[in-house]
């Protein structure tokens, strides 16, 4: 499982490890189980998310499959059929996994998720192990406020426009380390969650991934294109109050960061 953070790298271990034939990864990327059941502001779109998810994976498979099996399509439609996000259906979405495969989820939101929600991740999942990519905090939000406004009908072009894209209360969420660490922290010990630095992915993407082998009891791989970028979010100037804005925003989660793992780790995110 790999439960954040939000803009750190998470699509680039999706891809990673999905190459791997020892690893089984659903059809596209981010279930939302969890912070579907815990989460009312994730309860809005992620029905949404998983329909288009599947819908895209659909078009990918028949594009790249001269004689598609049945068996996958229908897997397919029950995926974006009611009942979905609950417990029966999140255990089909792994169903197609043989036994000698480990299963990988990879959902940034599940590591904001509140504490009686990772109890019953706990309760689960009790043999799963976490991953937690940790990205600095400024550096994030900026990535995350420039990825919300491309995402939007026309970039923000006034004051207004930026007032509103730092209203989104996900901006802050998806990368408070300060509440959701050390809920995560008081129920899985080290053996259990692997928090990795960001800029470690960068930099030698290939000592990362044996650090995640190492922690999952996984056999060494390859990875012939482990530098490869999967996701870069567009380029977009940010004004200077906007930025100011978000070095305060950032201010409290690096004190935490520092505290909680140490200024080396904090300098390699």
């Amino acid at each position: 499982m790999c439960i954040g953070a939000q803009k750190a790298g998470t699509s680039w271990l999706h891809v990673t490890l999905a190459r791997r034939e020892d690893i089984w990864v659903p059809p596209f990327k981010e279930m939302h189980f969890f912070d579907h059941k815990f989460v009312a502001e994730c309860r809005r779109w992620a029905p949404w998310h998983v329909r288009q998810g599947v819908q895209s994976a659909r078009e990918r498979y028949l594009a790249q499959t001269e004689a598609p099996e049945d068996d996958y399509l229908e897997y397919l439609e029950r995926l974006q059929s009611a009942p979905i996000l609950n417990s029966i259906w999140y255990q089909y979405v792994f169903s197609r996994a043989r036994a000698d495969q480990k299963c990988l989820d990879v959902t940034p939101e599940y590591s904001c998720i509140p504490e009686v929600g990772i109890d019953f991740f706990k309760r689960f999942l009790p043999d799963s192990k976490l991953i937690y990519i940790i990205r600095n905090p400024l550096g994030r939000l900026k990535s995350q406020i420039r990825m919300n406004a491309h995402r939007r009908e026309k970039l923000p072009s006034s004051r207004k426009d930026w007032e509103a894209l730092l209203a989104m209360s996900a901006l802050q969420t998806r990368g408070d380390y300060l509440t959701h660490v050390p809920g995560w922290d008081a129920r899985f010990t080290q053996d259990r969650l692997l928090y990795l630095p960001f800029g470690h992915i960068k930099k030698d993407p290939i000592a990362t991934l044996r650090k995640i082998e190492s922690h999952c009891d996984l056999p060494p791989f390859a990875y012939p294109q482990a530098e490869a970028k999967v996701h870069q979010t567009d380029p977009l100037e940010l004004p200077d109050w906007v930025v100011a804005r978000l070095e305060e925003m950032a201010a409290p989660q690096e004190a935490f960061l520092i505290e909680r793992f140490g200024r080396d780790f904090y300098q390699a995110t």
